[in-house]
């Protein structure tokens, strides 16, 4: 029995949708589909509201909007709102239903009359749920324009800084502008409510890779000594000066006068020796480790990226180097 019920009310409904077909084919005139296609639409159809049952939503969205593209009339219309409607397509849901409502009915077929009432009070729900996005773009000089993409759909110039009906759920907005960086945000959009979206244009960072070299450590390290020695060469050097300019004055022909003690006299012969080593060893040192430096520089291969660097720094009686970044 039941099985018979199933069987009486899929073939009534094959029976309304012929009519329903037959009576849209003679309301379009010259326009009507080919019998093949009007067979085409009512299978899409059945399968649509088949696999809408079944909640396969994609799948019967496909069939829905093969059958409505063949018919176009307010049944097919109908089916596929509610299928765009359940996916969260509010905006698509609405303009179906909307278009259902407008279809000319004027032979009024009870089919279509009863579906553009169910249309129209799902086009009259969906008008309070579908959310809206106000886009303002700041940032750009008096008379430039910005390209803003929601998803797939350009917004008008002349609708920006006014409500933009979107679908509810998340939504990415872009704006675009020559000579400037694209903004871009992604917000969540729930039913029914007015979003305000800024969007701050700015000119581009350079994308120019870095074209220097990736100096090996060692040269860094080489290069932070070389710079040591050199300063040591001529802190020692100025001592060596001043040393020798009071050997000169006070212990001439290496003789020194009476004010001298025996042990005074040999601290300053010490310490001219100490400062003259000093100074030699200091300079070849920065000489032989800045050479190196150079060297490991010329030859180092192009990098992307510096990863470390050594500063070198020198105090009043000390100096020293840090090691900055990674390895």
């Amino acid at each position: 029995m039941h099985l018979t019920t199933k069987r009486i009310g899929a073939s009534l409904g094959l029976c309304v949708l012929t009519l329903a077909f037959a009576s849209a084919a003679h309301a379009q005139g010259a326009k009507q589909p080919s019998a093949a296609a009007k067979d085409t639409a009512r299978t899409l159809l059945l399968d649509c509201r088949d696999k809408f049952g079944k909640n396969d939503l994609d799948g019967a969205l496909k069939s829905c909007q093969g059958a409505h593209s063949i018919m176009g009339v307010p049944t097919t219309g109908l089916d596929l709102a509610k299928v765009q409607q359940a996916m969260g397509l509010f905006v698509e849901a609405r303009e179906t239903a909307l278009e259902a409502v407008r279809f000319d009915n004027s032979a009024n077929n009870a089919a279509f009359s009863q579906a553009q009432a169910e249309a129209n009070k799902i086009a009259q729900d969906l008008e309070k749920r579908i959310p809206s996005l106000v886009i303002t773009v700041s940032g750009l000089p008096d008379g430039t324009t910005a390209r803003v993409v929601v998803g797939s759909d350009e917004v008008p110039p002349a609708a920006l800084s006014l409500p933009f009906r979107v679908n509810p759920g998340d939504r990415t907005v872009v704006a675009s502008a020559d000579g400037f960086a694209d903004a871009k945000r992604t917000i969540k959009v729930p039913e029914g409510q007015t979003v305000p979206v800024e969007l701050v244009m700015k000119p581009p960072t350079s994308d120019k890779p870095d074209t220097g070299r990736k100096i090996p450590v060692w040269a860094w390290a080489a290069g932070g000594v070389g710079v040591l020695g050199a300063a040591g060469a001529v802190i020692f050097g100025i001592d060596f000066a001043d040393t020798q300019e009071r050997v000169e004055r006070d212990c001439p022909n290496n003789q020194c006068g009476p004010s001298y003690t025996a042990e005074e006299a040999q601290d300053l012969q010490a310490r001219w020796n100490r400062s003259l080593a000093l100074t030699v060893v200091s300079a070849t040192v920065g000489a032989a480790c800045i050479g190196a430096a150079v060297f490991g520089i010329v030859t180092a291969p192009k990098k992307t990226e510096q990863t470390a660097r050594i500063v070198p720094w020198i105090g009043r009686d000390v100096g020293g180097a840090i090691i900055q970044g990674s390895f």
